[in-house]
């Protein structure tokens, strides 16, 4: 079982009120990631890497391991009882995500806030999932539509920003399952667990959640009339006031 981890410099976002209020990320320690809070192990290893990758995310996206945060590959294999093989594949993966940046001479380190390129990805995603979105909505099915008013249903039951997000992600994941491209439906769930950390720091303010809804919904009924055009148009909406949203309320230091 991998020990815990904990960092008396974590930087924790504060619970977003139904008012717009400005929020400050502090700058992370520079110490190891070994000293942030626990990191619960996976049930599976069937995929190491990917089970590494998981928790790593995790942490990272829950403020357990701060900005800033060091990354040490000799002691996540130790805890994860893995050679550096499968830790080096999992921090290329967060890498990708824009999670983490590997810095010469010192190595793995939570990615600090970027204003610009959280704008390009929000950006990259819209581009891609409006398209997905057009191409797939003709061909869902009644239950797969069910099932995406039932993720909707459990985003309103939810109470932290990390269960709203993962109904968020699957409402939308089912309304793309169509667009017949892998490849593309990938690069959209990248893009999503990319902006994933800046999306839990405000998705549990009331006001936002409401308009998100609304606009949920908005989507779910053009995918209904299998209106392709009108539930990519709603998605465009919807994305663009997000980030919006994030622009206007975020200070990002």
């Amino acid at each position: 079982m991998p020990k815990k981890m904990t960092d008396s410099t974590e930087a924790k976002p504060e619970a977003a009120s139904g008012k717009k209020a400005k929020t400050t990320t502090k700058r992370g320690s520079s110490r190891s990631a070994s000293k942030s809070k626990p990191i619960k192990r996976s049930k599976t290893f069937l995929n190491l890497p990917l089970v590494i990758s998981e928790e790593l995310r995790e942490a990272i996206l829950s403020g357990e391991i701060p900005l800033g945060g060091h990354l040490k590959q000799e002691e996540i294999a130790k805890r994860f009882n893995s050679s550096l093989i499968p830790v080096r594949e999992a921090l290329r993966t967060l890498e990708t995500e824009g999670l983490i940046t590997m810095i010469p001479n010192r190595g793995a380190v939570v990615s600090m806030w970027d204003p610009e390129r959280v704008r390009q990805r929000f950006e990259t995603r819209i581009f891609l999932e409006v398209g997905a979105m057009r191409k797939s909505v003709p061909h869902l099915t009644d239950e797969e539509l069910a099932r995406a008013e039932e993720a909707l249903e459990e985003i309103d039951r939810q109470t932290t920003a990390k269960g709203i997000s993962a109904h968020n992600q699957e409402f939308h994941h089912i309304l793309i399952s169509h667009c017949d491209n892998p490849y593309l439906m990938e690069q959209i769930n990248m893009m999503h667990r990319s902006i994933d950390r800046y999306l839990r720091y405000y998705l549990s303010n009331e006001e936002y959640n409401r308009l998100s809804q609304e606009h949920h919904h908005k989507i779910l009924e053009a995918a209904k009339d299998r209106d392709g055009e009108g539930a990519a148009k709603w998605v465009e909406i919807h994305l663009r006031e997000a980030l919006d949203h994030l622009e206007a309320t975020t200070q990002i230091e």
